[in-house]
């Protein structure tokens, strides 16, 4: 029996109910856990500037469990038969529908958020990855209990798909869902180019799929390098005729990250909502005597009543309800935090200063200088710095480089090398290439910026 799904990116997605995997799959999409998902935007706050970026975290999950099938069988085409591991396919392939579980609302700007309240209450924080294997493994959860139902053993397999998860165990089957070149990135690529609308960001994925091929490689393989001399690692590699393709995969991922995902609107609409969020705690942390418009138990409220809130509390949370929380306090809340409400709900950009750190000008260092000490009593009130890095690839020969976060090409002869060692526009990616801006709550300070050099280069 088969039930089937369409998807803007992939087209029909179809699982057999006849195959055990896919029956957990099926099973696992309809959790509360899982449909949580759907009220979770893949891009956060990113259709502030691209409108139609309004896709789901449980779309994407459903898009990477699709392309892990295909990588799968390409592991299965060369894997020999009496090697292949059926209990470790089977956790990968769960592992890959389940992998965004734990995401917060508004994914970057929450846990931006959590981290300065966190720091503030000298409690321990948790990122998603940690969320996401605490669902997964949770005793009386559901997302356990089908895979009791389908698996047997008590659910064991949640251990191992959160291990797999949390990068505590690394094989082929581990790379299908995180490495270089896994499932996650083959949608994510994809789906958020078409749903932004970008130019930037194509990839030839057919041609790439094509000519993928699993491969033994040395942990410490360059050109000279005996590939018997070390300990010998299965991974994913391409053969040669496609590095144009596998070149343009690795662009397309820096493409996107500096036109979209780093993009200066929606970078200053987090800011605000980070902001929003952190005030947002701050008060709610007051228990009964906090002074917010929304009911004592709205759940952004509960969540942030706790220094180390429980995970049903977490679970609670989705873009609904922290828009819920914004509605309200744009309208009757106070002070900072009735203002950033008022600013994202009526989409009132912040200004911002891009400072260039890589070919500085004259202009940029006179205006971070002045910035940084002329204005430090302001920075985190009403000059908000963001500082994101730029940086797709790193140098295998300057740094130790996990063999999974490599992409390697095996060469016509046989020989497997990484691709940084026949393509220069990729070792051009080696430094980093660091995004720097100041965004201003009020013009006078913006104006003082302004005046240094004589120029106006702010922008929305």
């Amino acid at each position: 029996m088969l039930k089937r799904l369409r998807d803007p990116i992939h087209g029909l997605i179809t699982f057999d109910l006849d195959d055990e995997i896919d029956r957990a799959a099926w099973r696992l999409i309809d959790t509360p856990e899982f449909q949580r998902l759907r009220r979770v935007k893949q891009l956060g706050v990113s259709e502030f500037t691209f409108p139609g970026a309004t896709h789901t975290r449980l779309a994407h999950s459903i898009g990477v469990f699709y392309i892990a099938r295909l990588l799968m069988k390409v592991a299965e085409r060369y894997v020999p038969p009496d090697k292949q591991k059926p209990h470790r396919k089977r956790t990968a392939l769960i592992a890959a529908l389940l992998h965004d579980l734990g995401h917060g609302p508004f994914s970057h700007a929450f846990e931006n958020a959590e981290k300065a309240r966190i720091k503030e209450r000298d409690g321990l924080y948790k990122d998603h990855e940690v969320w996401t294997a605490e669902l997964i493994q949770r005793k009386d959860g559901n997302i356990r209990q089908v895979l009791a139902d389908q698996f047997g053993n008590q659910g064991a397999i949640a251990d191992d798909i959160a291990d797999l998860l949390m990068g505590k165990t690394q094989d082929l089957y581990s790379a299908v869902v995180s490495s270089s070149f896994d499932a996650d990135r083959l949608d994510y690529l994809r789906r958020d180019r078409m749903m932004t609308g970008s130019g930037a960001g194509a990839i030839d994925f057919d041609w790439l799929l094509d000519n993928l091929r699993v491969v033994d490689v040395s942990p410490d393989l360059d050109e000279d390098a005996d590939e018997a001399s070390s300990t010998v690692i299965q991974t994913f590699a391409f053969e040669e005729k496609a590095l144009q393709a596998v070149e343009g995969f690795i662009l397309a991922r820096f493409h996107l990250y500096s036109q979209v995902y780093l993009h200066r609107t929606t970078r200053g609409i987090e800011q605000m909502l980070t902001m929003f969020l952190l005030e947002f705690a701050r008060e709610a942390a007051k228990g009964s005597k906090a002074k917010l418009p929304v009911h004592k138990d709205h759940p952004l409220r509960a969540y942030y009543r706790d220094a180390a809130p429980e995970l049903r509390r977490y679970v609670a949370l989705d873009d609904t309800v922290v828009w819920s929380a914004l509605e309200i306090c744009a309208t009757d809340g106070e002070g900072m935090i009735r203002d950033f409400a008022d600013r994202i709900c009526s989409r009132k950009i912040l200004k911002a200063v891009s400072i260039d750190t890589v070919n500085p000008q004259l202009a940029d260092v006179a205006r971070r200088k002045f910035i940084e000490n002329d204005m430090k009593d302001e920075i985190g009130k009403t000059v908000f710095p963001d500082r994101a890095p730029l940086s797709i690839y790193k140098d295998p020969t300057r740094e130790t480089v996990s063999p999974h976060k490599r992409v390697y090409i095996r060469r016509e002869g046989g020989r497997t090398v990484d691709i940084t060692s026949l393509s220069k526009p990729i070792a051009a990616l080696f430094e980093s290439q660091d995004i720097l801006r100041f965004y201003f709550l009020n013009q006078k300070d913006l104006t003082k910026i302004q005046k240094i050099t004589g120029e106006n280069n702010a922008a929305t």
